[in-house]
């Protein structure tokens, strides 16, 4: 998982820094990715269907405030 998690890096600073559109999948290098907050829950996921790799990432208690800190990897998975 930590290796994969490297990939994202640079997809969540982007995120914590407010841009979020025009993202490009770190694996398919496409500009597919969708993101999706669900209370202290960050989704990204890649929409190619021949690559469908995601993260999801907790921001802690206080999302907003917590978005300028690190994110806590929940999941990380894609297609085999």
């Amino acid at each position: 998982m930590v290796d994969e998690e490297i990939y994202w890096q640079d997809v969540l600073d982007d995120i914590r820094s407010g841009r979020t559109g025009a993202l490009k999948c770190p694996f398919c290098q496409l500009q597919t990715l969708a993101v999706s907050k669900r209370e202290r829950v960050t989704q990204v996921a890649c929409q190619n269907k021949s690559c469908r790799h995601f993260i999801e990432v907790g921001f802690g208690e206080q999302a907003e405030e917590d978005m300028l800190h690190d994110a806590k990897p929940i999941q990380v998975g894609g297609k085999p």
